[in-house]
């Protein structure tokens, strides 16, 4: 019974073209040089199949003056041997990579048994799905020691108890929401130590006025405080401006006369 050829999928050329890095494998040529096609090392008349290990990169006129004529034997053993010696290679790489891979999830999921363990013993109550996805992010940002150090802080700071001694539920609810948050600035308090005071001054502004835009109030005051004024100066203005839009013009007065020169130092 004569073989039917069965036509290639693009996605098997494609797997044939990358294994031969888009070379024809008879002259060297590669695309876009030549026009490449995916040729059987045994052809399907004789008996050949779409096995990636009988496919081989060739580029149009190689593969059509060859026809149907074989490959000596030899080229034909060495080829499948090359071929079979990569697959196995490729095999071999994928599986430490899942290794690999597995064994970084195993890790983040030590780390995060730590930290719940440290937050169960303090409050009581356990991480959910999501705060765990939240903390694996700032695991890989910030690491698990600065993670620890806030979920110290946090608990020292937030965590409120009742009559009977049991954790007030949305101070609990606090201690897990600013773990993340003290991460972020006490890692940015290690590039810019002044941050700890502006973040003071900014608390100052929170709890005086109405209205307070909080990552603004920061741009202002690290803006006012690089240009040359004073942690002193600017905790003077936080306590003294008695709305946000007072606190706006007062830093943008001070960076205007800086700019124009008119005062060295505020």
């Amino acid at each position: 019974m004569k073989n039917k050829r069965k036509s290639l999928s693009p996605k098997q050329r494609f797997e044939v073209f990358k294994r031969d890095s888009f070379r024809c494998q008879y002259c060297g040529k590669t695309a876009p040089d030549v026009l490449l096609e995916v040729d059987h090392i045994k052809p399907v008349k004789e008996g050949g199949t779409n096995d990636i290990i009988n496919l081989i990169t060739a580029c149009k006129d190689c593969n059509r003056g060859k026809g149907a004529r074989l490959l000596d034997d030899n080229s034909v053993i060495e080829k499948q041997r090359a071929q079979l010696e990569e697959l196995n290679e490729r095999r071999q790489q994928l599986e430490m990579m899942m290794e690999w891979r597995n064994g970084l999830r195993d890790f983040e999921d030590r780390q995060i048994d730590i930290i719940e363990s440290r937050l169960a013993v303090a409050t009581g109550s356990y991480l959910t799905e999501r705060d765990k996805a939240s903390y694996r992010r700032a695991l890989k940002k910030y690491g698990l020691p600065l993670m620890l150090d806030s979920v110290d802080a946090a608990i020292s700071q937030y965590l409120l108890f009742d009559e009977d001694g049991e954790p007030i539920d949305e101070s609990v609810t606090k201690v897990f929401d600013y773990v993340v948050k003290i991460c972020h600035c006490k890692d940015l308090n290690e590039d810019k130590p002044y941050m700890k005071d502006l973040f003071y001054i900014r608390g100052i502004l929170r709890n005086r006025l109405s209205y307070c835009n909080d990552w603004k109030a920061l741009d202002y005051l690290e803006r006012a405080y690089l240009a040359n004024a004073t942690i002193e100066s600017l905790k003077d203005c936080a306590k003294n401006v008695k709305n946000w839009t007072q606190f706006c013009d007062a830093v943008e007065e001070f960076l205007g006369r800086q700019e124009n020169g008119e005062i060295e130092e505020y």
